[in-house]
C-alpha cells in the first residue's frame, strides 16, 4: 500500500513539473513574441536639420484685369453695330448707333418749350420791372424755364447717349448684340451691347478654402498649367488676397467659406491665356531654411496638445513639443527635442512609462 502511494505521489509532483515547465515555456513565447511584435508596430527616425516649405494647390479661371460691359441708359432700337467678336478697338471709337429718330423729336419739342418758356421769363422779367405783374407771376416764369431746361438736357443727353463709343481700348469679347435689336431700360440688369477687355492684362482668381487662406502672401510665387498648353507650365504672382467673403472676394459652400486670390500674369507670357480658362496652380508659400524638422507623422495632437514619442533606454516616451511652420512633408519643431534624438515616426505606440497611446 505504502509503495503505491510512493508511486502515485511522484505521478502528482511529476505531473505538476511538466506542468510548470509548460507555463512556463508558454509564458516565455508569450512575451518573447508580445516583444518582437511591440519592436515590429512602430519606425523610427531621428529629428535633423532641414528646409520647411508650404504649397497650396487650387484652381480658378483666368480673367482680363481691365474690362467693360458696354451698355446704355437709353431705350431704342439698335441701327447699327459697328464692332465685331475678336475686334480690336481704340478709346472713343464708335462702336454702336440707336436709332435717334424719336430721340431727335423729344429734343425738337424740349427745345422749343425751352425757347417759350425763356422768352415768357425774358418778358415778365421786363413787366415786373414796371411794377405790371406780380413777384409771383415772374417766380412762376422762372420755375417754369428751370423745368424746360432741365427737360432739354435730359434728352439732348440721351440723343448724345445714342452714339455709343468705346469706353477702352482692347479686344472685343464674345459676339455683341446685333442690330436691329431693341435696347430695353428700366431693367435689373442692364443690356450689354459688348465686352471690351484688355488681353494683355490678365489674372487668374484662384478659389482657397479658409483653412489655407492665412498661408497666402501677396508676391508669393505661383506655377499653374492650362489644358489647353499640356506639358507646359507657367509662373505668376499674387497680386491680391481677399479681405472678405461677399462676391468676388469669396464664397460659402457647405460651412466652409472660399477665398479668392487673385494671381498677376506677366504680359509677355498673356498670349498664351483666354478669358475663362481653367487654371490649376500650386501657391507657394514659406521656405525656412536650416531649422528643427520631423516628419508628418511623427506628430501627434490630443487633448493636451501635441507630442511625439522619443526612444529612451530603448522605450518610447511621449515628449510635449512645439511646432512651428507646417511643410509639404515635415513640420519645423520649436521646442521639446533636440536634433539627432531618436523618435517614432509611425505606427502604433504604448509607452511603457505612461501608459499613453497614439495610433498613427
Amino acid at each position: 500500500m505504502k509503495e503505491l502511494f510512493q508511486k502515485h505521489r511522484k505521478r502528482i509532483i511529476g505531473g505538476a513539473i511538466a506542468i510548470c515547465l509548460l507555463g512556463g515555456g508558454g509564458y516565455y513565447y508569450v512575451h518573447t513574441n508580445d516583444s518582437a511584435q511591440t519592436h515590429q508596430k512602430y519606425t523610427t527616425g531621428r529629428v535633423e536639420k532641414g528646409d520647411v516649405k508650404t504649397s497650396i494647390s487650387a484652381t480658378g479661371t483666368i480673367n482680363p484685369v481691365n474690362y467693360v460691359d458696354v451698355s446704355t441708359n437709353v431705350a431704342g432700337k439698335l441701327e447699327k453695330v459697328l464692332i465685331k467678336e475678336n475686334e480690336q478697338v481704340t478709346q472713343g471709337q464708335v462702336i454702336a448707333y440707336i436709332d435717334t429718330r424719336q430721340l431727335q423729336a423729344q429734343v425738337d419739342n424740349a427745345k422749343a418749350a425751352l425757347d417759350k418758356a425763356a422768352l415768357d421769363m425774358n418778358r415778365y422779367k421786363a413787366l415786373i420791372d414796371q411794377n405790371a405783374v406780380s413777384q409771383q407771376t415772374y417766380d412762376n416764369a422762372v420755375t417754369a424755364y428751370e423745368q424746360a431746361l432741365s427737360t432739354y438736357d435730359r434728352v439732348a443727353a440721351d440723343l448724345s447717349d445714342a452714339t455709343i463709343t468705346a469706353p477702352m481700348t482692347g479686344t472685343v469679347v464674345g459676339t455683341p448684340l446685333k442690330a436691329g435689336q431693341t435696347i430695353s431700360t428700366g431693367i435689373s440688369t442692364q443690356m450689354i451691347i459688348a465686352t471690351i477687355a484688355d488681353l494683355k492684362n490678365l489674372e487668374i482668381y484662384l478659389t482657397v478654402d479658409e483653412t489655407d487662406i492665412g498661408n497666402i502672401k501677396q508676391g508669393a510665387k505661383v506655377e499653374f498649367t492650362v489644358d489647353s498648353k499640356p506639358g507646359e507650365t507657367f509662373t505668376g504672382y499674387v497680386s491680391e488676397v481677399a479681405k472678405g467673403n461677399k462676391g468676388n472676394m469669396g464664397t460659402t459652400s457647405t460651412s466652409v467659406v472660399y477665398y479668392t486670390v487673385k494671381v498677376q500674369i506677366p504680359e509677355n507670357i498673356s498670349d498664351n491665356f483666354l478669358p475663362s480658362m481653367t487654371a490649376r496652380a500650386t501657391i507657394f508659400g514659406e521656405d525656412i531654411k536650416n531649422t528643427l524638422v520631423v516628419p508628418l507623422t511623427a506628430v501627434r495632437t490630443d487633448k493636451q496638445g501635441e507630442y511625439v514619442y522619443v526612444i529612451k533606454d530603448g522605450q518610447p516616451v511621449r515628449t510635449a513639443v512645439s511646432t512651428g511652420v507646417t511643410g509639404d512633408t515635415n513640420v519645423q519643431i520649436l521646442k521639446g527635442v533636440s536634433e539627432g534624438d531618436e523618435i517614432i515616426i509611425s505606427g502604433d505606440v504604448t509607452s511603457p512609462k505612461n501608459n499613453s497611446r497614439g495610433p498613427f
